[in-house]
C-alpha cells in the first residue's frame, strides 16, 4: 500500500503541474487574439479618420481651385471695366465684379471652415497614429513573449506527460481508474493529504473513527466531503514523497 501511495503522491504532483501548465498554455491563444483585435480596432479608427481627412483635404483643394477661378474672372471683369467703351459694357463688367466678389467671399468662408476641419482631423490622425504605433510595438513584444511561453509550456507538458505515463503503469488499474475519474472532476487534484485530522484540500475535518483508520494506512480512503483520495500527511513512511 505504501508503494501505491508513494506513486499516487508523485503522480498527483505531476498532474497538478500538468493541470496548471495546461491552463496557462490554453489562455495564450485567447490573449494573442485579444492583442490582434485591439490592434485591428485602433487601425480601423485610424483608417476612418484618415479617410475623413482625405475627403476634407479634397474639398479644400476644390474650394481653392474655385477661389482661384473666381479671382481670375474678377481680374478679367476688372480689365473689361477699365476698357469699357459704353455704359452697357461698364454696367455688365461692374455687375460681374459684384457677383464675383460675393462668390469669392462665400468660397473663402467655406474654405476657412474646411481649414478648421483639416486642422482638427490632422490632430486626431496624428494622435491615433501615435497610439497605434505604441500599441503595435507593445503588442509585438508581448506576442513574442507569449509565443515563447506557449512553446516552452507545450514542451514541458509533453515531457511531463511521458513521466505520467510511466508512473501510471506502476499503479493498480482499479486505483488508477478511480484516481483519474476524481482528477477530471476536481480540477486536476484527485489526492489530498490529511494533516491533524483535516483534509488539506477542502479543509473539512475527517471523522475521528475514519482518521484513526486512515493512520493505519492499510487501504486507500476517500474524503467524506470532497471525495478525493486521502492519505495521512504525518506518516513517516511518506514524508520523503511529499
Amino acid at each position: 500500500m505504501f508503494d501505491q501511495l508513494r506513486l499516487l503522491i508523485r503522480l498527483q504532483a505531476v498532474d497538478k503541474t500538468l493541470f496548471d501548465l495546461g491552463q496557462e498554455r490554453d489562455v495564450i491563444p485567447g490573449r494573442l487574439a485579444d492583442l490582434t483585435q485591439a490592434e485591428q480596432a485602433l487601425h480601423g479608427q485610424l483608417e476612418a479618420q484618415q479617410t475623413q481627412l482625405d475627403q476634407v483635404l479634397k474639398r479644400k483643394a476644390d474650394l481653392e481651385e474655385i477661389a482661384d477661378n473666381v479671382r481670375a474672372r474678377l481680374r478679367r471683369a476688372e480689365n473689361r471695366l477699365m476698357g469699357s467703351k459704353s455704359g452697357k459694357e461698364y454696367q455688365a463688367a461692374n455687375a460681374e465684379i459684384d457677383d464675383g466678389k460675393d462668390s469669392l467671399k462665400d468660397t473663402e468662408n467655406q474654405l476657412l471652415e474646411v481649414m478648421e476641419q483639416v486642422e482638427a482631423l490632422e490632430k486626431k490622425v496624428a494622435g491615433l497614429k501615435e497610439r497605434h504605433d505604441q500599441l503595435a510595438a507593445a503588442s509585438q513584444e508581448e506576442r513574442t513573449q507569449l509565443e515563447e511561453r506557449y512553446h516552452n509550456t507545450d514542451t514541458e507538458i509533453s515531457r511531463l506527460a511521458g513521466t505520467r505515463e510511466e508512473l501510471a503503469t506502476e499503479i493498480d488499474k482499479g486505483l488508477m481508474k478511480d484516481y483519474d475519474f476524481i482528477r477530471q472532476a476536481r480540477d486536476g487534484v484527485a489526492l489530498a493529504a490529511v494533516s491533524e485530522g483535516t483534509c488539506t484540500v477542502c479543509h473539512m475535518t475527517i471523522p475521528p473513527q475514519q482518521f484513526n483508520e486512515l493512520q493505519r494506512m492499510d487501504k486507500i480512503m476517500s474524503c467524506p466531503s470532497c471525495r478525493r483520495l486521502i492519505y495521512w500527511a504525518e506518516a513517516e513512511q511518506l514524508k520523503e514523497d511529499q
